[in-house]
């Protein structure tokens, strides 16, 4: 298999991730205690609106990224440093089991998409796309 393609496909892989935990609140698959926990810490409207920016930057970089193109490369990197500040300050959040897996293996998808743009050939199809 290409390197293209495992790359690609860990792309698609890191968006699946973030896409499970847009759609997984209307999947009820929280315990009732998770549930509590999470309802009992308030989320500012700020920090609400900035997520929401947040996954809209995170879509087009990834996207860029599947398409090989230059720009991607800068933007998933802010991306991604964003998502670590932003994760900071938005306060506790509780996981379930499934929740906790699929949120480890999104950030290894990252650290391995992030180590394949800068460390490997892969590099170089950035540099030829405009």
């Amino acid at each position: 298999m290409s390197q293209k393609i495992v790359f690609k496909r860990l792309v698609l892989f890191n968006f699946l991730t973030a896409v499970f935990f847009l759609i997984s609140p209307f999947l009820n698959i929280e315990s009732e205690e998770v549930l509590n926990f999470n309802n009992s810490v308030e989320m500012n409207d700020i920090v609400f609106l900035i997520v929401i920016l947040w996954l809209i930057a995170f879509t087009i970089s990834s996207y860029m990224l599947y398409n090989f193109k230059k720009t991607g490369k800068q933007l998933y990197l802010i991306t991604i440093i964003l998502g670590v500040i932003i994760s900071l300050f938005s306060g506790s959040i509780a996981f379930d089991p499934i929740s906790y897996l699929v949120d480890g293996l999104g950030w290894a998808f990252t650290g391995i998409i992030i180590y394949i743009l800068y460390f490997t050939p892969i590099k170089k199809e950035f540099e030829q796309k405009k």
